[in-house]
């Protein structure tokens, strides 16, 4: 008698195995776009319902210690990115470079030596006891990134507040800018937010980068720039992978985008500069006033 053609005693045929074998891949490659999907969307819905705090970091050109060797560079900028979701709303606060800080070893300092005497660590360890707040993520990038950056979202535009001139061979800078609303290529942004010829030195610069920024975030909500982008990805993805310093990973960065694009800037916007008072060249933090500002964000 003939086996029952579906009974188990029966040959299976090389084309029942290539049947089988093509049922089990593309039910392995659904689970998996299923399972990445569902990380995705937990990942993301991580991002818009928890607080995340974002330490924004822009470093100069390292320098020659007194051996020779290159040092860790310094801070330039300094920002906390307070980003809370469950309040639709986002606090920028700016850290002067010049903020004298006790730094463990090395006795009272400007803050921006942190990164040369114990790197992203030890300026972590200093701003989070600055901010009572975690540090969550980094970011840190460099002023060639930075130009880049720029240039790549076509241009970024603000309006300068004065007339800037001020060259500094030795450290390469050149700035120039007429007063006025314009928009800034990479090198004229990266002098509008270093500029500190001002009565109040580096303190009016922290609010020129925080006006900066704010108008980065919104050039970045703009369709036509994620099309640029994206029209320009390979060089994107260079800049990253050769100047940007993050732990923030795609997932975060996605839901942070999406956050981004529907936040009214306007409104729920808010930068700050820490509060303090001039000691010489120094700005001496004032504890009380910064736990105030800060309050609402813990």
């Amino acid at each position: 008698m003939q086996p029952f053609i579906g009974s188990l005693k029966a040959r299976p045929r090389l084309t029942q195995k290539v049947l089988v074998a093509a049922v089990v891949v593309l039910f392995l490659g659904h689970l998996t776009l299923y399972l990445t999907m569902q990380r995705w969307e937990s990942g993301i819905g991580k991002v818009l319902s928890n607080p995340l705090n974002v330490l924004l970091l822009g470093v100069d050109e390292p320098n020659l210690d007194a051996q020779g060797e290159l040092e860790l560079p310094r801070t330039d900028t300094m920002l906390f990115l307070a980003v809370r979701p469950d309040q639709g709303r986002v606090g920028l606060f700016s850290i002067p470079r010049d903020s004298l800080v006790e730094i463990p070893g090395f006795g009272m300092e400007r803050i921006n030596m942190a990164h040369v005497y114990g790197g992203y660590d030890l300026t972590k360890d200093l701003v989070e006891k600055i901010m009572e707040m975690p540090v969550d993520r980094y970011l840190m990038l460099n002023f060639q990134s930075f130009e880049e950056i720029v240039d790549l979202v076509g241009g970024v535009e603000v309006t300068v507040d004065k007339r800037m001139l001020y060259e500094d061979q030795a450290a390469g800078l050149r700035i120039d800018l007429q007063p006025g609303r314009q928009t800034l290529k990479g090198d004229q942004a990266l002098g509008y937010v270093r500029y500190r010829r001002d009565p109040l030195g580096d303190i009016t610069r922290t609010q020129r980068q925080q006006q900066f920024m704010a108008a980065l975030v919104h050039k970045l909500k703009e369709g036509a720039t994620i099309r640029r982008v994206l029209a320009n990805l390979p060089k994107a993805l260079a800049i990253g992978n050769e100047y940007v310093r993050t732990d923030l990973e795609i997932i975060e960065l996605a839901g942070l985008y999406l956050f981004f694009k529907d936040l009214d800037l306007q409104e729920n916007l808010h930068t700050f500069t820490l509060p303090g008072e001039f000691s010489g060249p120094y700005w001496r933090l004032l504890p009380r006033e910064i736990e105030h500002l800060t309050t609402s964000y813990r």
